[in-house]
């Protein structure tokens, strides 16, 4: 019994490295879906940071300056020359050009050579810019209408919006690769090399699809182009829970982002003295909502955790009416199910028009339990799998796909998951109608 137990407990081991087994080599799948997750989670969130970053401390000053600020004429009334300033033990050096503007009748002081007070790592490149005005000479500056106080004697570049290009980047990466990853995560291997082989041109089945040959029928090429590792084909999900847990992350991520911004900048004018209480004022619903988001998200992700993939596997496709055909049942994840059951389900929906309103309103015309079993404890690392009969009713209507009605047909699952939320799932079938002479599937 001991050395039973020390064989299982070795089987059911999380690797954190890689293994030869004669010419191939393994390692953990789900440390490398791990490490992808956290990889492109990380570049989202540098390159929302930095985009964030970017756009507060450069685009909008520039912006600004070529879209609001007004243009007058000034005169410089003070030598210019260069400033040296040391920065963590480095030596800049910024522009000094004083020049005197008036405004309404009013008349002010100016030091800004641009609005974001540009500093050169080179000498010379700041006393180019200084030996560009002369004392006493008149030159055109810009000055902000809002605030006349400010003035500059440069208008903004296109530099600050290429280096938008950089964030973008990693966005799109961190975006991608996180598609990407939960497609991986929700898509079966099969349906993964089905994908490849279809888009390298080789066709997985070359005889034409039987549904195919009825117009008002729904194809059957998500089914047909998805094997099964124990039966013929294995039937896709409705939906996936994966992208929607994924749209709530990015909404998440680039909410909280966005408010830190506001946040740290209302801090810092709060430590300067210069407290805004308007924008603190302001950010207090946005924080309670990103704060909302983080415990919604962080709920769903529990409700997710534990819950693994349904696999639905059937004999034949396309079905038909009056024909039984051998079901395969695989369900994976770390919880214990009280009730999981399998029904056949048919639907009836019509859209309507009612006054000015559309209308649709969905029937269930036949629903027939196939399968049924109640307190099911899953192993560790193993999945819980059946096999049963799926019976086309001889009197059933084919699927049907109409302008305003259709007739679906779908394998119902229903768990009953103990200290964890139920859960439903929907794999859909395309039953064709019967042909005289049938053979048993």
């Amino acid at each position: 019994m001991r050395t039973l137990s020390r064989l299982r407990r070795k089987k059911f081991r999380f690797r954190f490295h890689r293994k030869k087994r004669g010419a191939r080599v393994t390692g953990s799948a789900r440390l490398a879906t791990m490490g992808e997750t956290l990889f492109f989670t990380a570049c989202l969130l540098l390159g929302a940071v930095t985009l964030g970053l970017i756009v507060f401390w450069y685009v909008l000053p520039q912006w600004r300056v070529n879209r609001y600020f007004r243009e007058t004429t000034c005169r410089v009334v003070v030598v210019p020359g260069v400033e040296k300033q040391e920065e963590m033990e480095t030596t800049l050096y910024q522009p000094t050009i004083r020049y005197e503007y008036a405004v309404d009748q009013m008349r002010y002081i100016g030091h800004h050579y641009d609005l974001l007070g540009t500093r050169y790592a080179e000498r010379d490149k700041a006393e180019a810019v200084s030996v560009a005005f002369k004392m006493n000479e008149t030159y055109p500056c810009w000055y902000d209408p809002l605030e006349p106080r400010t003035a500059v004697l440069s208008r903004g570049s296109l530099l600050a919006y290429w280096a938008l290009l950089l964030p973008v980047a990693f966005l799109a990466i961190g975006v991608g690769g996180l598609g990407y990853t939960v497609w991986q995560f929700s898509a079966s291997r099969e349906r993964r090399a089905a994908i490849v082989q279809k888009a390298s041109g080789k066709e997985l089945f070359e005889e034409p699809s039987e549904a195919g040959k009825f117009p008002a029928i729904p194809g059957d090429a998500d089914v047909t182009n998805s094997p099964g590792t124990t039966l013929a084909f294995r039937l896709p999900i409705a939906s996936r829970a994966g992208w929607h847990l994924f749209a709530m992350t990015v909404a998440c991520l680039v909410w909280n982002v966005t408010v830190a911004l506001f946040l740290f900048l209302a801090v810092r004018k709060t430590v300067t003295g210069d407290a805004d209480w308007f924008l603190i004022v302001a950010l207090v619903p946005f924080f309670a909502s990103g704060i909302w988001l983080f415990a919604n998200l962080g709920r769903q992700f529990w409700r997710s955790s534990g819950i693994g993939t349904t696999r639905i596997e059937i004999s034949d496709h396309p079905l038909r009416p009056g024909m039984e055909y051998d079901l395969f049942i695989a369900q994976t994840g770390k919880m214990d199910l009280e009730n999981l059951d399998v029904t056949l389900l048919c639907e009836e929906e019509a859209t309507y028009r009612q006054g000015t309103n559309t209308i649709t309103d969905t029937e269930a015309v036949f629903c027939e339990q196939v399968f049924s079993q109640s307190e099911i404890i899953m192993e560790p690392g193993q999945s819980y799998q059946e096999h049963c009969r799926l019976r086309i009713p001889a009197s059933g209507m084919h699927s049907f796909q109409g302008l305003n009605n259709s007739i679906s047909w779908k394998v119902s699952v229903y768990a009953r998951v103990a200290r964890r939320p139920d859960y439903t799932r929907h794999f859909s079938v395309v039953v064709v109608p019967a042909v005289s002479g049938g053979t048993h599937a």
